[in-house]
C-alpha cells in the first residue's frame, strides 16, 4: 500500500528517517551497493514498529533526502548492508545532489 508524499515528508520533518537494506553475494564485497535495495522502512519517532515502504514511496521523496549513515557486514557467503536516509536541510541542496558531512550523496 502506498503512503502519500505529504505523510512521508511530515514524518521526516519531525525527526523520522527511512532505512534501506540489501543483501548479496559476499564475492561482491567492496563494490558499490545495489541501486535498488531489498527493503525500505519508515521509522517514526515515538511510534513502536516501522512502516514498510515500497520503492515508489522512496523514489517520490528521495529528492528531499540525504544519506546520513551506511553500513555493511559480511556473514558467511552473504554481504548485508543498508543506509539511513534523513530529510536534507534546504541549504544543502545543489544541482549535483545533496551531500552531507559524511560524504553520502543523494542520487539524482
Amino acid at each position: 500500500m502506498r503512503i502519500s508524499e505529504q505523510v512521508l515528508l511530515s514524518v521526516l520533518r519531525n525527526g523520522g528517517c527511512i532505512r534501506s537494506f540489501w543483501r548479496r553475494s559476499a564475492r561482491l564485497a567492496g563494490t558499490p551497493p545495489p541501486v535498488v535495495p531489498d527493503g525500505l522502512v519508515l521509522e517514526t519517532p515515538g511510534e513502536s514498529g516501522d512502516t514498510p515502504l515500497c520503492h515508489v514511496d522512496f523514489a517520490v521523496v528521495q529528492k528531499c533526502l540525504v544519506c546520513d549513515e551506511t553500513w555493511t557486514q559480511t556473514v558467511g557467503g552473504t554481504e548485508f548492508g543498508g543506509a539511513v536516509w534523513c530529510q536534507v536541510p534546504d541549504t544543502q541542496i545543489s544541482s549535483g545532489g545533496a551531500v552531507n558531512e559524511k560524504g553520502c550523496q543523494n542520487e539524482q
